[in-house]
């Protein structure tokens, strides 16, 4: 591996557990959430919960356009070939994103009133609508600001405010209005716009402190043509990314009740938490490729990309093992026997979120080679599978076959978009990363001949699974130098003392 690579894939890595940090604590604190919702307002009014910031989560993606996946690329492509006009970049994009933004907060004002009839909700899911619609101006200035930091290859917005402060005030303020004070469900919407509005104002503090907000207002109407154009494929990917993965709720929705909604939403954040390690290793992934890409080093991107891939698979192997073995003890636990139900959809959905992950960040590598179009292209493919699959499946099967629809739509998008990569030379499958997928395989078809549905003998089982599989990576000899190099930043950033460990891996890398 070229010296350049390795040193990228060293930086990737140092941003990746600062970023991974960041993750495990939103999703604790977001599993928090749920599970307060959840056991406090019962699976109807956490269904209509769950309803309402999936109409809000869509409206987002439309009124940000693309910018945050667009901006981190030009941000990168503009510090390599025009740094002189980053600043007026940067201001053309957030006067677009506020114009957006307001427009889009009008709109779900005006439509909030007609949604309950096609998805369900009554007058509760209007009501929470009205106060979501006040966060649309707040959320997508904060996510485009966070998008423009990691275009400058930092981690601190994403980690500290997108993934700590944010949730941690959120997850504070639900505590105190659900929990201690007992207030109405819309209290705790209400927690969220707040929450977002405190965040926004210490991200903009930071980034001009930085130097990286300009000091003055811009706007280029030049520039906001080729903002536009760069990023109207990444928002339609955005909006069928987010069909792809809402379809299931929204049709259980229309076709069932609200508590059935309650109930699979119990199952589908957790499954939707296993890339975490995808989300963590790819943090500043897209400048890094970018550049490689604007210097026509090519090899070097299915390298990176390769190493990057590997990783996030031995990384997330314990998550997948946990949900998809155990999935009673989890959900008991969390969530209450109430919601055991979704045990089924849960395995279902860990299974298809596992294949998104091991094939690595193929979407955002399309994306830094300049080809968003085809990113846009394999999201629209799995969108249509899954509207036809859930259209199909829900009738008959309920929740079960919400979950094959998903899961399925996911595969389908991903086969897609490696199909595409290797056309480009580009592909995440070495000899060594094919052998480490069937060593997990192997061991996750031993685990599933065990059977508990209490959580700590669970957590117990799958770390002794965890524990072989990894022993069986090294005994075989599929970590590569890359992979030694990796270990041993980790070491160094985290101050331990894996020396032993990598002689080991050395000695068998060699033979």
């Amino acid at each position: 591996m070229p010296d350049e690579v390795a040193g990228e894939l060293g930086r990737a890595a140092r941003g990746g557990a600062i970023a991974l940090i960041g993750l495990i604590a939103s999703a604790i604190f977001g599993f928090l959430t749920r599970a307060i919702v959840g056991r406090v307002y019962g699976p109807e009014q956490y269904g209509v919960y769950n309803l309402a910031f999936t109409v809000f989560t869509i409206t987002l993606i439309v009124v940000m356009m693309g910018f945050p996946m667009g901006m981190q690329r030009q941000v990168s492509y503009f510090l390599s070939k025009k740094p002189e006009k980053v600043k007026e970049l940067i201001g053309t994009a957030l006067t677009l994103i506020l114009i957006t933004s307001t427009l889009g907060m009008v709109v779900l004002e005006v439509l909030r009133g007609a949604l309950p009839k096609y998805i369900g909700g009554d007058g509760l899911l209007k009501e929470l609508l009205e106060i979501l619609a006040i966060s649309l101006p707040i959320s997508a200035t904060l996510s485009v600001l966070i998008s423009i930091s990691q275009g400058f290859k930092r981690v601190r917005e994403y980690t500290i405010y997108g993934k700590i402060i944010a949730p941690l005030l959120y997850t504070l303020l639900i505590a105190l209005t659900g929990v201690i004070l007992n207030m109405p469900i819309h209290y705790i919407v209400g927690a969220y716009v707040i929450s977002q509005g405190i965040t926004l104002t210490l991200v903009i503090r930071d980034l001009k402190v930085a130097g990286i907000l300009p000091g003055k207002p811009y706007f280029s109407g030049r520039m906001a043509r080729a903002i536009v154009l760069f990023s109207i494929p990444l928002m339609m990917s955005g909006i069928i990314n987010l069909v792809m993965t809402w379809t299931d709720t929204l049709m259980l929705g229309h076709y069932l009740s609200s508590d059935i909604v309650g109930i699979y939403n119990a199952a589908a954040p957790l499954a939707r938490f296993i890339p975490v390690f995808l989300s963590a290793m790819t943090v500043i992934y897209n400048p890094i490729v970018t550049r490689f890409y604007t210097e026509g080093r090519v090899q070097e991107i299915s390298e990176f990309y390769s190493a990057i891939t590997k990783w996030i698979l031995l990384l997330t192997f314990p998550l997948f093992l946990l949900l998809f073995t155990y999935p009673k003890a989890v959900i008991t636990a969390l969530f209450g026997v109430k919601y055991v139900e979704a045990w089924k959809p849960l395995m279902v959905l860990s299974a298809g979120f596992l294949v998104h992950s091991i094939v690595g960040p193929n979407g955002l590598t399309l994306i830094s080679i300049g080809k968003p179009s085809k990113e846009m292209t394999g999201n629209l493919l799995g969108a249509i599978i899954n509207v036809v699959l859930n259209t199909t499946l829900i009738p008959l099967y309920g929740m079960m076959g919400a979950s094959i629809a998903t899961a399925s739509a996911y595969v389908v998008a991903n086969v897609y978009k490696l199909s595409v990569l290797r056309r480009y030379g580009i592909s995440p499958f070495s000899a060594s990363y094919t052998k480490t997928l069937i060593l997990g395989t192997v061991i996750t078809a031993v685990a599933l001949t065990t059977s508990t549905s209490n959580i700590f003998i669970a957590l117990g089982l799958t770390g002794v699974f965890t524990i072989g599989f990894y022993a069986l990576c090294l005994i075989t000899g599929t970590f590569e130098q890359r992979d030694i190099e990796i270990i041993r930043i980790a070491s160094e950033r985290f101050n331990l003392n894996l020396e032993r460990v990598i002689t080991l891996m050395e000695k068998l890398e060699r033979k």
